[in-house]
């Protein structure tokens, strides 16, 4: 079994991935190559041979912080991520490598965001979860599906004249003036807006900004992207003075019949904490329930350190940040959030 870092894209890698059952949008190596590496992070991408055949990757992205340290992590400014591999010899090379590059670096952590736990002695995560809900070809049929209060909150939102508009990189900027809004009202550091570029870009047929408006103002927005079957909604946000009206419930209903009619079979509404708002949102769409194993290799003497932004140790931080100019935190956010990718 051998492993190499590959530096140059070639057919045989995504073809691997393509035709792997767990696999993601993030798992290709343009996202290394176009939405990680133009964002100052340096990537790896290592890949298993067996006689000369690929049987197996892994992506990795080196995050050096003042603030938080060094730490590998697969992968960088996705929700997914970890080894695709066709059989535990080739896991086994895969991780071993990385830790080499992970300790050659000096990263005092490595993390792994699987769906499917690796079989090593490893620190896991339980507080994650994503939801997804299948689909069906049949827009009347995938309608009839949903509970009768999803339906009401979507007529409700119609009723009260909200329209849905979908497209590419011309409502980019609409799009991102909402989600960095909604971002300060958290008191989270939002990411740059060439990050959102880099995905329409590199990913222009599976990619896709949906609009909701009232009266021709955009009043929320849904990032979403397709991949192997799977719509993935990865980021979103509605302006919360409009949430009496339930623009959140067109917006999902729009992409998901969108993205039934482009052929995917599962509408995910991404990463949630179990039992806060969002993960309840989820969960009234009669969505699946998926635990996310993330999890964290530590380099020896090193305490694992998570960040999580519900720690009460940055609470202060939290309000201090939206206590600041909104323009402030769009210019300030992305020297931040970059390093919690």
């Amino acid at each position: 079994m051998d492993v190499d870092i590959c530096n140059a894209n070639r057919p045989e890698l995504d073809d691997f991935v393509r035709r792997m059952p767990g696999a993601k949008l993030c798992h290709l190596f343009a996202w290394a190559q176009n939405v990680v590496r133009p964002l100052g992070h340096k990537s790896f991408h290592l890949v298993a041979y067996q006689n000369g055949n690929v049987c197996g990757i892994l992506p990795l992205t080196l995050i050096r912080s003042r603030l938080f340290g060094n730490r590998m992590i697969s992968q960088a400014f996705s929700n997914y991520g970890g080894p695709l591999a066709e059989n535990e010899a080739a896991m086994r090379a895969l991780y071993e490598h990385a830790i080499e590059l992970s300790e050659e670096y000096e990263c005092e952590s490595m993390e792994f965001r699987n769906i499917e736990p690796m079989p090593y002695d490893l620190h896991q995560r339980t507080d994650k979860v994503t939801m997804c809900l299948q689909l069906t070809s049949d827009p009347a049929e995938l309608w009839n599906s949903l509970r009768a209060q999803i339906r009401n909150r979507i007529r409700k939102a119609e009723k009260a004249g909200l329209t849905v508009a979908t497209g590419g990189p011309e409502m980019l900027a609409d799009f991102y003036q909402i989600w960095t809004r909604r971002m300060h009202q958290l008191g989270t550091p939002c990411y740059p807006r060439k990050l959102f570029s880099a995905v329409l870009k590199t990913f222009p047929d599976d990619s896709r900004i949906f609009l909701v408006h009232l009266n021709g103002t955009p009043v929320g927005g849904l990032f979403v992207y397709s991949f192997n079957g799977l719509a993935q909604s990865r980021w979103g946000a509605v302006l919360t003075e409009y949430n009496d009206i339930s623009p959140n419930y067109l917006l999902n209903w729009a992409a998901m019949k969108h993205f039934s009619a482009s052929g995917a079979q599962w509408f995910d509404f991404g990463r949630s904490t179990v039992n806060s708002g969002q993960h309840v949102f989820k969960k009234r769409w009669g969505a699946k329930q998926i635990p996310l194993a993330y999890q964290y290799w530590t380099r020896p003497g090193h305490a694992l350190s998570i960040a999580k932004p519900d720690d009460p140790k940055y609470a202060a931080r939290v309000e201090t940040w939206k206590k600041l100019p909104l323009w402030f935190t769009r210019l300030a956010g992305p020297y931040i959030s970059c390093s919690l990718p």
